[in-house]
């Protein structure tokens, strides 16, 4: 038997570059941002071998940085495959070398291109697909932007091979906003909704509490992960603000206070005088 073709995401995966472009982003994020920070106890805990699907909402230019972030910190074992627009892939090459595939979202061919490619991505072992269903910039509390089609595809499509014996799938949503707290910097804080365990459903005739058909209805389907999207949307939303330092975990830190002379003049005084020195001009975020 001949194996079927990887696709361009798997296929061009370089590790060589995904290394530098992690290192890269580690030290861009802690440039432009004060901390960031998750929710406790909101990681969930995802079987070895499961597909892994991250879906988040589109809330800024920063998503895709982040989400190379977050993979490392909590799914360092997996390579990110994620969908790209096709024109700019072309402008932009490199990204292909790191996981990076085009869609052509104006057409039903590229709808079709997409579920191919993210279905025999997700077959190989040890990835992971990271996508925005929103399909554009949305303010992170605006809850009535709906999904594109894909992902709600994407599902049925795992489902219908859950049914059928392959690998176990999951899809996680994730929640996150970029609001300015205490710092001159703004902070980026994420949350982790309940996880979609793919097995839960397709041995039900119906989804459970969605009165849909079977388990392979795309309407169904979207219906459940866009609640499980907006639930933990509105939670960070509450969280953030309320301001509530103590619920979250600092995961990655960046630059506090004001910078340049001023605060260098402030490091100096409290030597000086033998206080301790303190940057942040808040309550500080837990590590």
């Amino acid at each position: 038997m001949v194996n079927p073709p990887q696709p361009a995401a798997v296929a061009r995966y370089s590790p060589w570059i995904v290394g530098w472009f992690k290192w890269y982003v580690r030290g861009y994020l802690r440039k432009h941002f004060h901390s960031v920070a998750v929710c406790k106890e909101t990681v969930p805990r995802i079987d070895a071998d499961a597909r892994l699907v991250v879906y988040l909402n589109h809330a800024s230019w920063w998503d895709p940085l982040v989400a190379i972030f977050l993979a490392e910190r909590f799914f360092a074992e997996r390579k990110v495959i994620a969908p790209f627009e096709a024109e700019a892939i072309k402008r932009y090459p490199m990204f292909e070398r790191m996981g990076f595939f085009g869609v052509d979202r104006s057409s039903r061919r590229g709808a079709v291109e997409f579920l191919r490619t993210a279905v025999a991505a997700l077959d190989e072992p040890g990835t992971s697909l990271w996508m925005t269903p929103e399909g554009r910039f949305c303010d992170p509390r605006d809850n009535r932007v709906p999904f594109e089609p894909g992902l709600a595809h994407l599902a049925t499509k795992l489902a219908a091979g859950v049914a059928e014996g392959d690998r176990p799938a999951t899809l996680l949503p994730l929640a996150i906003e970029y609001p300015f707290w205490e710092e001159s910097l703004p902070e980026v804080l994420i949350r982790f909704g309940e996880p979609v365990r793919v097995r839960d459903f397709v041995n039900y005739d119906k989804i459970v509490n969605y009165g849909k058909e079977s388990s392979r209805n795309k309407g169904a389907w979207g219906t459940l992960l866009e609640e499980r999207l907006r639930t933990a949307q509105v939670e960070l939303a509450e969280l953030s603000l309320a301001r509530r330092v103590d619920a979250f975990e600092v995961i990655h830190g960046g630059k506090s206070g004001v910078g340049g002379l001023y605060e260098q003049v402030r490091r100096l005084r409290a030597r000086l005088t033998g206080k301790t020195y303190q940057a942040s001009h808040g309550e500080k975020l837990q590590t």
